[in-house]
């Protein structure tokens, strides 16, 4: 007898029929369709609240760029990955340099919630994929680059600060 009190032929039993569950699992799943996408010739749909990479923006009107260097974004950067120089000019002021290291960001978000002109926007992907490091160190050029070429995500700016104010009062409801 075996420690636990059960035969050698008992748990040989019971370890057939775990291979033969098993087994039949197996099969089942065999001719089952598969449930892979081949990346990247088939891209599956982002879902709609994806909040992936960081972009800078035009203003679509003027055609200028959104930023105006004021290094709010930089200040409130967790791990310290964005670098902003701003030049002064008549009218107003603009980043001269902008430098974000996208391979230590932290996907936070407080740069894009502390923006006062919606310059910096996440995008509705994360496709950036390289082999080199230095490739993620994205300067202003190619962070305009890939606010041109990405859909923006649903909650960026301005839209992100409303949702995050306290409800309107109902209808019916007597205000304090």
């Amino acid at each position: 007898m075996s420690r636990n009190g059960m035969g050698f032929w008992q748990e040989t039993w019971q370890t057939a029929g775990a291979v033969a569950r098993a087994m039949g699992i197996t099969l089942k799943n065999l001719f089952r369709k598969p449930v892979t996408v081949h990346y990247p010739d088939v891209v599956r749909p982002y879902p709609d609240r994806l909040r992936g990479l960081l972009a800078l923006t035009y203003d679509p009107e003027t055609g200028e760029e959104n930023c105006i260097g004021c290094r709010l974004c930089e200040y409130v950067c967790p791990p310290q990955v964005i670098q902003v120089e701003m030049l002064k000019a008549e009218k107003r002021n603009y980043a001269k340099t902008f430098t974000l290291e996208l391979y230590a960001c932290e996907f936070c978000e407080l740069c894009v919630q502390v923006c006062p002109t919606d310059a910096i926007i996440m995008l509705k992907t994360f496709d950036l994929a390289t082999s080199d490091r230095r490739e993620l160190l994205l300067d202003k050029d190619r962070l305009h680059a890939l606010g041109k070429e990405f859909q923006p995500s649903w909650a960026t700016g301005t839209r992100l600060r409303d949702m995050q104010a306290p409800p309107k009062a109902a209808k019916g409801e007597a205000k304090e």
